[in-house]
Formats: structure tokens, sequence, C-alpha cells
């Protein structure tokens, strides 16, 4: 886009299928990001090149377009490739979170015998994965499982997962030593008895019909013409998932639902900070505004003010050009007025050395569950992705910046309906988060059973004998049966309809079960922001029957052409450096104003002077597949923002870059450098345009 002649001619691009189009033209699909459009891509004249084209070489376009479109993607890839990347990526990556198991002895002294205390550490190393397979006949001949098999004997389709498992029995010591050599009188020394390293099936997992697992993704005759796969057979029926629709957690959340808030939505609960404006107790000496800034992190409230110092910044005016507002504005200033005076009620002497950063710390300490690591508080939960105090207060200083632009009506809060600000959640995230329930539970048993085991009369067995298979496979079939499924947030908690039964009656209902997204609403309010219809009407009328219910899930279809993005775990930070951006400075000193502020994924990773050469050089690289196609690139011009998003969940819409350079003239005789249809006009362009070049002279 906005690139030269010369250089299109190097990379004329065709299809993923290397297909071309009619009249010598060559087609890319790439993915659009912006629904507003792109301010670097000029269109030409729609109603100019309908007319040098004709009417029967568009339908040929329109035709070849979407037929090349949906022989590359399909209609139910994004079910199909969620649940390939989490058996390649996610099925390791829920084994890795759980880390060591310390095993203790139960401290029996009746059952103590001659031997010391035992210890056991259990570690899971790498996961496979098996194709489908049973065993039949009465020699127990083992034969590869087809989706025909599992359907018609009522079996379930799935896999014998394997784990490599450490196990490390040991006795603790305690060892005089040195002080003058090692700073301690004593300390307790580990002696390994025994160790023991082996892969064990752990369980079985469904496979998904037509991923990578299935038998049936490499024949080239299925058992059906219209059977695309992307379905699970469960004890011989048919389930699909249905995409949860869930906010996005990678971003700043500006809101005034309840109060004017700012919210840095971090996956991981600690990591989480809202910033709020409140109103504060009255001050004589402040005439307006009554209302100051207020950080609640980590289960606890922090004045703004004791927050910034306790990063390391020295004086009030610091703070002021951190936040980097407009001062002229009075209602703003009694805002900072009220902050510094709330701030020294709190803690009188906050602007000394480390006395800000022990306010916290006490503060911290007093909550219900506090870390560990309190004194390290500030790298390990405060904006992980930032390393330096001052980058984190720059950051905090940037939330604060956006609330009050809001504040004062300067920008718009976020939207909870927009799907650019949800993610869907598919196989792999859904069976991630529930194999993981499992998996604790399985360790769980196999803690009592070793402990057991670790008396000083008794022998270690293999591990096989305490790790329990049943537990997760049972686990994962009841899910899918019952459509019960673990609650992203609530340990005790589940949410049912994830799971449904597919309708085979005819492709097109089973088409339609495979796209259907779903949204949880609480008739409170507080999830979804759900409209009510009027009552007359019928939906209303099905509202007002269900208002005794607790939740309810609106129920929603994807679009044709829209797509699902998966994970891209390739790095790209790098790729950024090449493309002209430059890192963030470790001060508090330097002006950023006449920069845009570059994100990955809601973090801030960057800055960049030339935004549009800078995004135009990304988009170029992801047009050649230099980088990954499913990267989504906006440029806000307003906001002096470039944020880049590569997670899973995203809806996708496809752009259809079309190139000629010899075939599609302008009227007078310049070569068009590109043509751009939006797959979102593409469907209705010729409807629109026909009338048209009908009425031309000479059609």
């Amino acid at each position: 886009m906005g690139e030269s002649v010369d250089a299109m001619e190097e990379d004329i691009g065709t299809s993923s299928k290397g297909e071309k189009l009619p009249n010598g033209l060559d087609m890319e699909i790439d993915f659009d990001d912006d629904d507003d459009g792109d301010d670097d891509i000029d269109f030409m004249d729609l109603t100019t090149s309908l007319r040098d084209l004709g009417e029967g070489f568009l339908k040929d376009f329109c035709k070849k377009a979407a037929t090349l479109f949906f022989n590359e993607y399909g209609l139910i890839s994004h079910q199909i490739n969620s649940y390939n990347d989490f058996i390649h990526n996610g099925l390791q990556k829920a084994f890795d979170s759980f880390g060591e198991l310390i095993v203790e002895p139960g401290y029996d002294p009746s059952k103590k015998g001659e031997n010391e205390w035992r210890y056991a550490s259990v570690r899971f190393g790498k996961v496979s994965l098996d194709k489908p397979s049973f065993w039949a006949g009465s020699d127990g001949i083992e034969h590869n499982m087809l989706p025909r098999h599992a359907r018609l004997q009522n079996m379930t389709y799935s896999s014998r997962m394997k784990v490599n498992v450490s196990v490390e029995v040991y006795t603790q010591k305690v060892v005089r030593s040195d002080k003058f050599k090692t700073g301690k009188d004593q300390f307790v020394d580990k002696v390994v008895l025994s160790t023991d390293n082996r892969d064990i099936i752990i369980g079985r997992m469904p496979v998904m019909v037509k991923s990578d697992l299935c038998w049936m993704k490499t024949v080239e005759k299925g058992d059906c013409d219209f059977d695309h796969g992307g379905y699970f057979l469960i004890k011989g029926a048919e389930k699909v998932f249905i995409a949860q629709e869930q906010i996005c957690l990678k971003r700043l959340w500006i809101s005034n639902a309840q109060g004017w808030t700012v919210a840095y939505k971090s996956e991981i609960k600690r990591n989480r900070l809202i910033v709020r404006l409140v109103g504060l107790s009255k001050d004589d000496s402040i005439k307006g505004e009554k209302k100051g800034l207020i950080v609640y992190f980590m289960s606890t409230e922090i004045p703004l003010w004791i927050l910034f110092f306790a990063l390391g910044i020295r004086s009030d005016k610091e703070v002021v050009d951190l936040i980097d507002y407009n001062t002229e504005n009075a209602s703003i200033m009694n805002i900072f007025f009220a902050s510094i005076h709330d701030a020294d009620e709190k803690c009188e002497w906050f602007r000394r050395e480390r006395t800000a950063l022990n306010y916290v710390i006490k503060q911290i300490q007093g909550t219900r569950f506090p870390p560990e690591e309190t004194e390290d508080f500030v790298s390990l939960y405060l904006f992980p992705s930032l390393h330096s105090p001052r980058q984190k207060a720059r950051f905090l200083g940037y939330m604060v910046k956006c609330l009050l632009q809001a504040y004062s009506g300067q920008r718009k809060c976020d939207n909870r309906d927009s799907f650019r600000n949800k993610r869907f959640e598919l196989a792999a995230e859904l069976l991630e988060r529930e194999l993981k329930v499992h998996i604790a539970h399985a360790r769980r048993r196999m803690a009592k059973a070793l402990q057991k085991d670790l008396y000083g009369d008794r022998d270690v067995r293999p591990i096989e004998h305490y790790l329990d298979a049943s537990i997760i496979t049972n686990g994962l079939s009841r899910a899918f049966s019952t459509g019960a499924w673990s609650h992203p947030f609530k340990r005790m908690e589940r949410i049912s309809g994830v799971v449904a039964n597919l309708g085979r009656a005819n492709p097109l209902q089973t088409m339609v079960d495979l796209r259907k997204t779903r949204q949880q609403v609480q008739y409170t309010g507080k999830v979804g922001d759900a409209r009510y219809p009027h009552l007359l009407t019928g939906v209303g009328f099905a509202f007002f029957l269900l208002r005794m219910v607790k939740t309810v899930a609106l129920v929603k279809n994807l679009a044709a052409t829209g797509l699902v993005s998966t994970n891209i775990s390739e790095p790209l930070v790098d790729k950024l450096f090449d493309c002209g951006m430059e890192k963030l400075v470790d001060d508090t000193h330097t002006k950023l104003d006449r920069k845009f502020r570059v994100f990955l994924n809601g973090e801030w990773v960057g800055v960049c002077e030339d935004s549009h050469l800078f995004v135009s050089e990304l988009r170029r690289l992801r047009q050649r597949k230099r980088l990954p196609q499913q990267v989504e690139i906006k440029r806000d011009e307003q906001q002096r923002e470039v944020r880049i998003y590569s997670d899973a969940g995203r809806i996708l819409r496809p752009l259809l870059v079309v190139k000629n350079l010899t075939k599609i003239k302008h009227l007078k005789g310049e070569i068009t450098p590109s043509i751009l249809f939006s797959t979102r006009g593409l469907l209705n362009l010729l409807e629109q345009k026909r009338k048209r070049i009908a009425a031309l002279p000479g059609s």
C-alpha cells in the first residue's frame, strides 16, 4: 500500500494457491485491521474503474475471488486452526505452567522406622500425542481409529497423551558451616536417594475431526463430501465448541460506567492496576473540583502521587511532566492539587527517599493475601513487561493522561460492545483451561498417594502407580458430554453451553452450528452491557420470561468471510526495531510529545518518529509474507499511537489486494498501481455499481 510501481513489479502477488484472476490480474489475500479506513491507501474511483472493466469482467472477478478465498480458508478454519494451535503449543504450555511439585512425608513418628524423613520432587516434561487407535479382535491387535468407528460403536474419538515425568526421592540434612565463609551457621543439604525418568500415559485427549491428529486429514476421499470436520466425537455423539466472547484484557480500558477509571487489565490478577477519579475530602485551599486520583493495585488503595514517588520520581513537577497534560485547564490542576493534598494526609513525608516505597509495602502487607516477594513487587507485578522503574512511572503517567483526556472530553471511552475490543475463546483457550483443572486434580491425588509411601519402612513404586490417568480422561469426557466448562475467572464455578450437539440434518445447519458465537449476559447489567428490548416485541417478551434466570446467552453467528486469529508465537519486537521503532528511554525528562507510542498486545514496547513510514513498512512486510498475515496494525493519528496485535481470538476480515500494471488503466492513460477491494463491500459491489454501468454511454 503506497508502494511504487517498480517495487510492485518485483513482488507481484498471487493467491496462496498460486491462481490468477482473469484479464491478467493477480491477487493477494491480506487482513484489514481498520474498520474506519486507512489514510495511507489511495482508493481509485470505482465508477471509472468499472466502466473500463465492464460488467462481465466484474462478475467473473467476484466469482473467482470468492472461490479462491473459500478454497483457501473454508468456513470452519477457525475451529481447526485453534485446535491445531493447542496440540502444538497450548498442550505443552498447560503442563509447563505447574512447575515442580514437592511431596512431603506425613511426619508420623510411629512409622518413621530407622530411616530419615524422605521427600519427593515430581516434574512434568515433554508431552506427546499419538493418533487415535483402538484394540480389537481376540489377539488384541491395534488398529487405526477412524471417525466412523467412533460414530458407529459409540466410542470417543481420542488419542493417548504421554508425558515425561521426572521423580526424585531425597532426604534433608542440616549441615553446619563456617559463618565467616558462607554467612550462615547452618544450611539444609539435599541427599538424593533415587531418581526416575520415564514416559507414562496420563490420559486421552479428544481429537477434532480433520485436525492434524485426525486420520482423515491426509485421505483423498472422506466419509462424506459435505463433512469438513471441526467437531469432536464423544461416546458416538458429535460435539462442537461454541465460540465464547470475552473482553480483551490486553489493552487499557477507559470507562465512566461507575466513575471515571482507566484499567490495566492483565490476564494475571495481581498485575492488574486501576486508576480512578474519586471524590476526596473538602479542602478550603482548593476551589471548584474536589476530585483526586487513586490507584487500586494488589487489593489495596494507594494515592497516585505516593506511587509515583515510590517508583523513583523526585518532584511534583516531574510527575506533572510525565502525565504531560495541558496544565492551563483549571479543573485538571485542581485534580492534581487534590491528589497531592490526599497524599500528604496519607503519608506526610512521602517525598523523602524510600518513605513512599515503605508506605506502599506496608499497605500491600496489610492485605488479606499479601505476596511473598513484597520487596520486589515493583519489578514482579507492576507492569512486568517494563523492566525499569522509570519506564513504569512513564507508563503510569500515560494511563493518567488517557483518563484525564476522557474526563475532559478529548478522548472517547472504550465501547464494550465493539468486536474490536473482544476476543473469541475457541478450542485452544477452552481446552487449555479445562485441562489445567484436571491436571491439578491428578497432581493432588498423586501427592496424597505418594505421601503414604515416603515413610521409612515403605518402598516408593514407579510413578504410574500414583498418577491416575482416568482423572483427565473422564474429566474431559464429562465436560464434553454435559457442556459444563470451567469458569475463566472463578475457580469453583462452571459455565454451561460451551459445547453443543452438532446438527447434521443438512450441510447448512452444520455450518451454522460451527460458526456460532456466544456471549454470557447477566441481567444485573454487569457483564456484556446487553440492552433490554421492548417488552411488546417477541424478543422483549422472551427476555421478560427469562428474567428469573440468573444468566442468559446471546447467540450470534460469525460472518461468512469472518476469520478468527490464532496465537502468533514468532517474536515481533526485533522486526519492529528494523522497521524504525526506537527503544523506550529509561528516564523521566525526555519529551515524547512529538513521537508516536508503539503498543504490542497492549504493552508499551517503544516509540517511533515517522509513524507513516513505520506503519507502511510493517504493512509492506505483511503483504510480502515476511510478517505473519494475521498481525493487526492500527495507526491512531488523534491519540498518536500505533497499536499492533498478534494474540489469538481476534476477529479478522480479509482484504483482497488486486494488482495489474498493464491491463487496468485510468481514463487519462496513467497506470494505476493497485486496486483494493474490501470483502465487506465485495459481495454488494456489483449490485451497487451495475445500474451506473448500464447508464454510461456505450455500455
